[in-house]
């Protein structure tokens, strides 16, 4: 029976390039002989537009461990990056000894403090390799040499499962889910004795385990999110198993309960828990009657919820047969929604040794005809051109072999997908910190493997509130968007609030296969306000305010009639006919659309005017106007001025004091009676600031103080 091997794999890897000095401790007695070039392959997962940024996602340190022919350390390297890793693919090289004849790569290790390079030497791989151990995710790949000029691809895997959860279930919600009684801590590269000629092998059912006892750790509520999970190798026997905990809820209600879930197999019993496994929870139903429990801890003490239909499926475009001969292909799934060129890499290896020679590729199934001039160059490099499509989209399929091994990659070209319908509710707002609902869909027809889908949402007048509050934010150069990330198909809603009272604006929703989709932010609000044209009042008691405004119509969101509006004002008042007190100010009721600018004349109470002004009305979003007071000709001030030291009030007659603003009050000098005597121009505002200064002492006072005649003093 064939056994198939399938290997979690790398979206983004970022190597850094790096150059390192060994410290003498560090360094192998041989003598570095060759210049080893190779290249690291991590096969792709899946084609996801993943928001994890972490391990899964990220190579930041590789090693390089030769040994001889016959498996026999002989030295540690760190390989330098020549060519920038692109689609799975980095270049690199290091400095190796003549006789090295097996080489293991391994990256991210943590425990590389504790290696005795000196002590290793001459030890088996059998020995030395099983004997790394990280609580990290590391990625590890084996290559067996014919000389140590060889430049070969070299396939890096995990050392952790994976896990994901879908919901194809159409009355239940999932909102997160979390994994119990996994294994915490795992070896650096697979090691399986009984395997035919190397035990460096994966084997399906077969985890690999460190010495002595594995810890067990558990999430919690906190770790309920839609992002993948990761966990080392362990037997998962029945009476100690790993388990999922489920949040969501059924469609209309609003309580989040938690559910219990099971690895278990076709035939009900437990998966072991294998590297580079993808365990894929499918939800396929839900019944109502399912018992859920309404904390994560109860959950977990909880029986499984045997209601829940979920299939487990593995996923990887990696095979393997019983004599070690391993078929990968870097990515099984493409979706363009332009035309391009497909370039997919495949490596075909025989007991640890690549022959891509081996590999034929063939154009299985093209009914849409999307594919031109589908080639493979002999050595590992798949190429085709993609027509773009206009309207729909269409599939086609190219079957990889070697041997009796065989990979299926599935190419989609589509049109750019489009988030309609979408919508904001209500469709006009009427004033600031008012709840907006936004609504957008996901096609059906999206090919699953592209979830989670990255949403960016960029507004700048909205801001997100519960239950959404807490989404991603990403800055870009332009400013900053939102991030919502869906996970399966269908009407998303989000929840916002306008942050002004004028919140007008188009939101945007995009995505790279999408169309980019536009919503207008739109409000009824008065056009043409002022007041006096510059929303300055003359300074004195009843100066004249002419208050303009104008109602504008809006055919598409008519304004209901007969419509009041409310001018909220406490330093102004109006005998206007038709303009009645009220509490807070003066309304009027219009009974048609009036035309044109509407003008009230009012007068000031006081002689300083200074306030916000608001114009409200039934269904429009308030306006608020800042009223200012202006001089209309220069006034005459005079008081004393003295200088405060030493807890005494000072005189300084006949000394020069500076203004700050001599535009608005000159620099005077003080009289013989220690009293000061200015006048505040013409043009001057009731809320200018103007700073005195007199050999280091100060004092600032706004205009509207000055007014009053005050005694200044300087301190």
């Amino acid at each position: 029976m064939k056994r198939f091997i399938y290997y979690i794999t790398l979206f983004g890897l970022l190597l850094a390039s790096c150059t390192y000095e060994d410290s003498p401790e560090n360094q192998s007695t041989e003598k570095h002989g060759t210049t080893f070039r190779f290249s690291v392959d991590i096969p792709d997962y899946k084609t996801i537009l993943s928001r994890a940024t972490g391990s899964e996602n990220t190579v930041n340190d590789l090693w390089l461990m030769a040994f001889d022919a016959d498996g026999l350390f002989i030295g540690r390297v760190h390989p330098s990056l020549l060519i920038g890793y692109d689609s799975g693919v980095g270049a690199f090289q290091a400095e190796i000894p003549d006789n090295t004849g097996i080489v293991h790569l391994i990256a991210n290790y943590d425990q590389w403090d504790s290696f005795d390079e000196r002590a290793a030497l001459q030890k088996d791989e059998r020995e030395l390799i099983p004997s790394f151990t990280s609580t990290k995710m590391v990625f590890w790949g084996r290559q067996v040499l014919a000389s140590a000029s060889d430049s070969p691809h070299i396939i890096l895997y995990r050392n952790q499962a994976k896990v994901t959860v879908e919901n194809e279930a159409d009355n239940f919600e999932v909102t997160g889910y979390a994994i119990c009684n996994y294994a915490s801590s795992g070896t650096a590269a697979p090691f399986n004795p009984d395997a035919a000629v190397t035990p460096f092998v994966i084997i399906d059912g077969k985890p690999t385990l460190a010495h002595g006892s594995t810890p067990k750790a558990s999430q919690t509520s906190d770790d309920c999110t839609m992002e993948p999970k990761y966990m080392f190798e362990n037997e998962n026997y029945f009476n100690d198993q790993t388990y999922i905990i489920i949040s969501g809820r059924l469609k209309g209600k609003t309580d989040v309960l938690y559910y219990k879930i099971q690895l278990l197999d076709s035939n009900k019993k437990p998966y072991s828990i294998v590297r580079n496994y993808h365990y894929r929870v499918v939800i396929k139903s839900f019944s109502e009657n399912a018992n859920g429990s309404t904390t994560f801890d109860d959950a977990k003490s909880a029986e499984s919820s045997n209601n829940i239909y979920a299939e487990i499926f593995k996923d990887s475009p990696t095979i393997a047969d019983n004599n070690n001969n391993v078929l990968t292909v870097s990515r099984l799934h493409f979706l363009f929604v332009r035309g391009g060129t497909l370039n997919v890499s495949a490596q075909y290896t025989q007991n640890g040794v690549t022959d891509n020679s081996k590999i034929s590729v063939v154009l299985a199934e093209d009914q849409g005809n999307i594919l031109r001039n589908l080639s493979y160059d002999g050595n590992g490099t798949i190429t085709t051109d993609v027509s773009r499509i206009i309207a729909g989209q269409q599939g086609a399929t190219i079957t990889v072999k070697a041997g009796v091994l065989s990979r299926t990659i599935t190419v989609v070209s589509s049109e750019l997908y489009q988030f309609a319908p979408a919508s904001l509710s209500p469709e006009v707002y009427t004033a600031r910190d008012q709840d907006m609902t936004l609504q957008f869909t996901i096609p059906a027809n999206i090919p699953s493997y592209l979830y989670p889908l990255k949403c960016t949402i960029t507004t700048a007048n909205l801001y997100p509130v519960a239950p959404n509050k807490n989404l991603q934010i990403e800055y870009t150069d332009g400013g900053y968007q939102y991030v919502y990330w869906a996970t399966e198909p269908g009407t998303k809603i989000l929840n916002f609030r306008t942050s002004l009272e004028n919140s007008d604006e188009t939101i945007l929703i995009a995505n790279d296969i999408f169309k980019t989709q536009e919503i207008e932010v739109k409000s009824r609000h008065f056009t043409d306000v002022a007041v006096n044209g510059s929303n300055l009042v003359n300074y004195g008691i009843n100066s004249t305010a002419q208050v303009m405004f104008a109602v504008p119509s809006y055919p598409d969101y008519p304004v209901t009639y007969p419509l009041t509006v409310f001018i909220a004002t406490e330093k102004l008042h109006t005998t206007q006919s038709g303009w009645t007190a009220v509490e807070g100010g003066y309304q009027h009721t219009y009974a048609s659309q009036p035309s044109g600018i509407q003008t009230i004349t009012f007068t000031s109470v006081n002689a300083i005017s200074d306030e916000n002004i608001v114009i409200s009305a039934p269904g429009f979003s308030p306006t608020t106007i800042g009223v200012g007071t202006v001089l209309s000709h220069g006034v005459a001030v005079t008081n004393t001025i003295r200088v405060y030291q030493n807890n005494y009030l000072l005189q300084i007659p006949n000394y020069r004091v500076t203004s700050s603003d001599t535009s608005i009050v000159p620099t005077f000098t003080v009289n013989s009676r220690s009293n000061y005597s200015f006048t505040i121009a013409a043009g001057s505002k009731a809320s200018d600031v103007v700073r005195f200064t007199l050999q280091g002492y100060t004092a600032a006072y706004r205009v509207e103080e000055l007014l009053q005649h005050p005694a200044i003093v300087l301190k």
